[in-house]
């Protein structure tokens, strides 16, 4: 897919990043405005591919040449130029990701990484930018920049056809050109209809999103995004065309996440960790055996714990860590042996949203919350935050409901009013 996508990491509890693993299976090329640049292992079978069709094929549309199958020349030199058009083709793909990401950063985004892959280019960032007008902004960029490169390329290939050379390298260059034309040119359409998560469809909805809620916006545009990825999948099955298919499921997975995280967010604003957590926490001591940790873990029907040593968070146990002690020997093996010891931890204060980026980052399903001591005062789960999103989603739904009042019920838990009489 020459098109472009954005995964939005930590958003949500199941991102994009599901079926992106950037990390795991790219490797890491180098860094353009302070941006890792990876390439995916998916690249290693679409690169060879685009150079296979531009060498071997050659098709002439609107005075474009489009392949350098037609040359006077070895197949060696026309599996050169197919190989060099190729490699300029993802270069101005990465170029289209560039644009999206420099306005981001303008707005303060932060851009994770960029990746070439299968589908193109994906640029994953932090957050989205709230307003409207800057989600347009960033997602016309992308287009603007593919659309400008396509026009340049065309104007420099007339050129070169004017100068009427002769010569294999000169008709060689003007057919190189054509391609980069064309296929930037189709690039920018591509990514301008209207579904998520190409550019297009983060247009439509930050035009929705001037005229009702965020949420809603999402929503609507999701559901042209799926329509139209069922359209396509139906074509791509009709007509044979695998690759259509791939891009109608990645069309649709992306909708369907957008959707998700949006949501999620959205029923997160403005809530922080304490109101969300757990102040009831089963804790264990670091110098009891992985026996009676165990025996605890029977009674609790719990399968981790923090460990807790005269108030003071020193590492977290689960069943897992267990794995490591032989049988014969778990009445004589302590919990400060098998426990980790480094923990991801949050204030009661931090934003929930901020707290939900980093249990999607660091794939933890628990997040131990400490005060400015180290003094263990909570928990949250992933559980707890998907409860407040159902909850928040019933709340929105009911149209006489109020607006939640949880500085008042933070203070009733501590100075709960006298029983009535």
């Amino acid at each position: 897919m020459s098109a472009s996508g954005w995964a939005q990491n930590g958003q949500t509890l199941n991102t994009a990043d599901t079926y992106i693993s950037t990390m795991s299976s790219s490797v890491k090329i180098g860094r353009i405005f302070g941006i890792p640049i990876y390439l995916h292992l998916t690249f290693l079978i679409i690169l060879p591919l685009f150079v296979w069709v531009f060498s071997s094929e050659s098709l002439r549309i609107f005075g474009i040449t489009l392949g350098f199958e037609g040359l006077d020349t070895t197949m060696a030199v026309e599996y050169a130029f197919g190989t060099a058009a190729a490699v300029i083709f993802f270069a101005t793909i990465l170029a289209h990701e560039l644009a999206h990401s420099y306005v981001a950063i303008r707005y303060g985004v932060t851009i994770r990484s960029i990746t070439l892959m299968l589908f193109g280019g994906v640029a994953s960032m932090e957050e989205m930018p709230r307003k409207p007008g800057q989600e347009l902004k960033m997602a016309l960029a992308g287009p603007m920049t593919s659309l400008a490169i396509g026009l340049v390329s065309y104007v420099a290939m007339i050129f070169v056809r004017e100068l009427a050379i002769g010569t294999v390298a000169a008709e060689g260059l003007e057919i190189l050109l054509g391609i980069i034309a064309f296929y930037n040119v189709l690039l920018a359409g591509f990514n301008l209809i209207p579904a998520f998560p190409m550019d297009g469809g983060r247009m439509l909805r930050s035009f929705l999103a001037t005229r009702m809620s965020n949420i809603d916006a999402t929503r609507r545009a999701a559901s042209v995004a799926k329509v139209l990825a069922a359209a396509m999948g139906v074509f791509g099955i009709v007509f044979g065309n695998i690759f259509l298919i791939f891009i109608a499921f990645f069309v649709y997975m992306g909708a369907k996440e957008e959707e998700q995280a949006t949501v999620i967010t959205e029923s997160l604003e403005g809530f922080t960790v304490r109101q969300l957590m757990n102040e009831n926490v089963q804790t264990v001591h670091p110098n009891i055996s992985v026996q009676q940790m165990m025996d605890t873990m029977m009674a609790t029907r719990m399968m981790g714990f923090p460990v807790v040593d005269q108030g003071l968070l020193v590492g977290i146990v689960t069943l897992t860590d267990t794995d490591k002690v032989p049988k014969e020997r778990a009445g004589m093996t302590m919990v400060r042996d098998i426990m980790s010891r480094s923990v991801v931890t949050v204030r009661p204060n931090l934003p929930a949203s901020d707290a939900i980026k980093l249990i999607s980052k660091r794939n933890v399903g628990r997040l131990p919350v400490v005060d400015d001591s180290g003094a263990l005062v909570g928990i949250v789960t992933r559980k707890d935050f998907l409860r407040m999103v159902e909850i928040m989603e019933a709340r929105r739904k009911g149209a006489t409901w109020g607006p939640p009042e949880w500085h008042l019920q933070h203070e009733r838990r501590q100075h709960p009013p006298p029983p009535q009489t």
